[in-house]
């Protein structure tokens, strides 16, 4: 996972979003900041993570739970033809099948 460089504030506005939204998005474990003194650090894989979930939203129909799900049985780049192949969030587990990584 890259480095958080962006607070959510930043975040936000550069996804255009609102700051609820990515909370909304953590609670439900879809994405996991950096925390460093109790605040948020989006690093830019996050970023990149955050737009194809957004796709999946916005663009495919799918809710919260349905792109959850889906994330993990497979990679994002799977699902949805996003450039996270690199980002980690993927991984094969010994003995568990496959699964996002948290």
């Amino acid at each position: 996972m890259g480095k958080g460089i962006y607070p959510i504030g930043v975040a936000a506005e550069l996804l255009q979003v609102h700051p609820r939204t990515l909370r909304i998005y953590e609670e439900e474990n879809l994405i996991k900041p950096e925390r460093r003194n109790g605040r948020r650090y989006y690093s830019e894989e996050d970023m990149e993570y955050i737009r194809c979930i957004r796709k999946l939203i916005h663009e495919d129909g799918i809710n919260l739970t349905g792109v959850r799900r889906l994330m993990e049985i497979a990679p994002c780049w799977k699902v949805r033809n996003c450039r996270c192949r690199q980002c980690g969030r993927y991984r094969k587990g010994p003995g568990k099948g496959r699964g996002r990584q948290r």
